[in-house]
């Protein structure tokens, strides 16, 4: 895949209320192991968020900085489709041990001071507070897109 210069999401929903702090990822397919996860920062105040080729490039070589052999695939030869969902940070709340337990990776050292700091921006998005079906997206077709969420319970107005 030829990755965008820059990668634009607009949240949107149906509903008024604050799309701010939500974290959107992309599930990028390329090779035959695992999927490749990769985040956009949280969206702003109107629900809009932006990422540049350089991050988008840096958290896919974290991957492999980190998989070691999980995953075989380059981004040259990766899907343009990816899926797009919002970022599920239960499993980071319920294991905080284990989501700290490695040091950052390249990318992330050029992002975070900390393994602490990188943890707390994750799992103080507002995520929860909504649903969504995830979607599939054409990076090279679609480079900005909208994605469309619900208010739960916990965060209708």
């Amino acid at each position: 895949m030829k990755v965008p210069d820059v990668v634009r999401v607009q949240v949107r929903s149906a509903e008024p209320t604050d799309l701010s702090g939500l974290i959107v990822h992309m599930k990028v397919r390329a090779g035959r192991k695992n999927p490749y996860f990769i985040l956009f920062p949280k969206t702003d105040a109107s629900g809009r968020a932006t990422m540049t080729r350089t991050d988008f490039i840096g958290q896919f070589t974290d991957h492999w900085e980190s998989g070691l052999m999980d995953y075989d695939g380059r981004i040259e030869d990766a899907s343009s489709t990816v899926e797009v969902s919002l970022f599920d940070a239960t499993w980071s709340r319920e294991n905080r041990h284990l989501a700290m337990a490695w040091p950052l990776l390249t990318h992330e050292s050029s992002r975070w001071t900390s393994r602490e700091q990188e943890y707390q921006y994750r799992v103080s998005c507002r995520n929860h507070l909504f649903s969504v079906r995830p979607q599939s997206v054409d990076l090279v077709t679609s480079p900005s897109f909208q994605l469309e969420v619900s208010p739960t319970e916990d965060g209708a107005v």
